[in-house]
């Protein structure tokens, strides 16, 4: 699959979305018997979620320098700094906590897919 150099971050999120969702149509349509195949299966979300865990970081650091480049504000009544500052910490403390659920993700895939390799047969 080819990247896309002019696509958006939010484009190739949703593009993300789409092929999980076509997975889940897939495997959900009984398209994955093979022991071999879902192997393989296990062992790609695995990549997928570590994946995602390692991208969080980055999308918090994105929201911290837009918040210290001045390009986030609050909208809302009170006092919109400390309001706007209070909600990126909010932001990421959620960020830091989805990092965390997909490194345990990432090891319980890892271990599935350690327990399925008995099932492949030779």
């Amino acid at each position: 699959m080819e990247p896309h150099d002019d696509a958006t971050p939010s484009v190739l999120a949703a593009e993300a979305g789409v092929a999980v969702r076509r997975l889940a149509c897939c495997v959900d349509g009984g398209k994955l018997r093979a022991p071999a195949e879902m192997y393989q299966v296990l062992g790609i979300l695995q990549l997928l979620v570590e994946d995602v865990g390692q991208l969080l970081p980055s999308v918090q650091a994105e929201l911290e320098d837009g918040l210290l480049a001045g390009r986030l504000v609050r909208h809302a009544v009170g006092d919109e700094v400390t309001d706007t500052w209070d909600r990126v910490g909010e932001v990421g403390c959620a960020l830091a906590h989805a990092r965390t659920l997909a490194l345990r993700m990432t090891k319980e895939l890892e271990h599935s897919q350690t327990a399925m390799r008995d099932l492949t047969g030779p």
